[in-house]
């Protein structure tokens, strides 16, 4: 990871995580901490964690959460959320969500084509099929 990708991740991680992380953690009712592998992105998808992931978690994690089962199902599976980029060429086809030992991790190409990543209403199906 060069400099240009670390400056990169630390504007993204001073400007938007922890906003992020507290809401995430107040959808779901218990701390839960997002590890975003920096490390797995390209320097121009840095940029959409945001919007394009983020964004779309919390946004499903919400409508997961919307009772008290839902809050109570997440909290007992999720511990922690990995985010891991992968490129454009072939993300439709290796991109995965898995939740396994209390992790839930997301791979995805967050900075490519539409079809490389996942939007909320497959992050929801899949943690409601998952839980």
């Amino acid at each position: 990871m060069g400099l240009q990708e670390k400056r990169a991740a630390k504007s993204i991680e001073d400007q938007y995580l922890e906003n992020y992380q507290n809401e995430i953690n107040e959808i779901v009712g218990k701390d839960l901490p997002i590890n975003i592998n920096w490390d797995t992105f390209e320097l121009d998808y840095i940029k959409f964690v945001p919007s394009v992931c983020l964004q779309r978690l919390t946004d499903a994690l919400k409508a997961v959460c919307s009772d008290d089962m839902g809050k109570e199902a997440i909290a007992e599976s999720v511990n922690s959320i990995e985010v891991y980029c992968i490129p454009n060429e072939g993300a439709e086809t290796n991109k995965e969500l898995k939740l396994e030992n209390g992790v839930f991790a997301l791979t995805a190409c967050w900075g490519g084509h539409h079809s490389g990543f996942f939007n909320d209403l497959v992050i929801r199906e899949y943690l409601e099929n998952n839980l």
